[in-house]
Formats: C-alpha cells, structure tokens, sequence
C-alpha cells in the first residue's frame, strides 16, 4: 500500500490487507496499526475491517484487549467509534459476554449511545446465530456437493 500511486489506491491497499486469510499475515498487519507502519488516524478503520473478517476476527480482538494501553496513547479519540464499528462482528456468546466484560473494564467515551447500539447489533446478531444456525446450515447444505 505504501507504493499507492494515489490516496485512494492507498486506501484501498490499506484495507485489503484485513482480507489476508493466513493467521501469521493477519497478525503481521495488526503488528503495523501499532509500530508506525500505519498512520494512526487509518489504524482504526484497518482494525474494524479487521473486526469484520471472519478470518481475522478472533485475532483482532485478542490484539485490541492486549494492546489496549498502546492504542488509547497512538490513535486519536475520535477514531474509536469506527474501530468498535466492528465488534458486532464478533458473533458468538462468549465473544459477546467478553466485549461487554472489556468494556465494562475499560471505559470508553464514543459520544451518545454509540456503545450501547454497538451492543444491541452484536446481542441481535447472537441471538439470530443461536436462532437460525442450524437451518440455515441445512439450507445451504444442500447446494454443496460432498464429495
């Protein structure tokens, strides 16, 4: 992405790197939002995409509540409402029961009800998950060809 020949090239290089499906590529790109590779004012919106992979996922929100500390100092305050954009993404009881236990640890301010909408999409998104899991798999079983 650093050799972009415009901003929006870049950008777009930038947030490419959050559809890497190898861990330790991942792990690399979440390495640079913290080490100067990324600006700071674009970590944020790498690590929602980030969020938002189902591949990249998991490992993003481990690397957010460890390096918590570094990221309140790196990133301005105005980009964590689009970091935590993605943590609906994080579909599953126990990643939920852990993002409210992160958040009820580490306050945040993200202006308004920003948090709590947050909480709403994930609990619906769980709720839809524990709801339609198992016909939805059914559904769409039937158009893969076992072999």
């Amino acid at each position: 992405y650093k050799r972009a020949r415009t901003p929006q090239e870049e950008q777009r290089y930038l947030y490419a790197l959050a559809g890497f499906r190898q861990p330790e590529l991942l792990k690399q790109t979440l390495e640079m939002t913290i080490n100067s590779e990324v600006r700071s004012q674009d970590a944020p919106f790498l690590i929602r995409a980030l969020l938002q992979s189902v591949y990249g996922r998991g490992l993003a929100w481990e690397f957010i509540k460890q390096h918590w500390q570094t990221m309140q100092r790196l990133y301005p305050g105005s980009a964590y409402r689009r970091m935590y954009e993605g943590t609906p993404a994080l579909v599953g009881p126990e990643w939920e029961r852990d993002v409210h236990a992160f958040f009820a640890e580490n306050k945040i301010t993200l202006g308004g009800k920003t948090l709590e909408q947050y909480f709403e999409q994930l609990r619906v998104a769980v709720a839809f998950q524990e709801r339609e899991a198992e016909a939805l798999a059914a559904y769409l079983g039937r158009f893969v060809k076992t072999r």
